[in-house]
């Protein structure tokens, strides 16, 4: 019954800067190599372990509609997972990706409302595919 938060409606400069900022991390995240993107997933992973006071699982359940309980329950540890797996394939670097190089900017679209585990499912081999060397 009270206002939660306020996000300022976009447009398409807003979007322009999104791509331009993307673009500009994409080509230095995609150079580190993947033994270096897995161990920055595995500490984003550990980070969001951490999160003892719960800021992002309450936000994250704003966002997704779902109990607070089951965002820092259940919900992230299988986000944690779904992230991990695909950190571990980036420092052993699958085989026959040799010469791999990333597509480069990736809109990422999630339908609805949210989870953790949905969107670490789609986020984190995104991340780990940045580069093969």
């Amino acid at each position: 019954g009270r206002v939660v938060a306020t996000v300022p409606a976009g447009d398409t400069s807003d979007l322009a800067l999104a791509v331009a900022a993307a673009a500009a991390a994409a080509e230095a995240w995609a150079g580190l190599g993947g033994l270096q993107r897995g161990q920055r997933l595995n500490r984003l992973a550990t980070t969001l372990e951490g999160d003892h006071k719960g800021t992002l699982g309450s936000l994250l359940s704003l966002a997704g509609g779902r109990p607070l309980r089951q965002t820092l329950g259940p919900d992230l540890e299988l986000g944690l997972r779904l992230l991990r797996a695909p950190a571990g394939g980036a420092q052993l670097g699958p085989p026959g990706l040799q010469g791999w190089r990333p597509l480069g900017v990736v809109a990422l679209v999630l339908e609805g409302p949210c989870s953790l585990p949905a969107l670490l499912w789609k986020l984190g081999p995104l991340l780990a595919m940045g580069e093969w060397r």
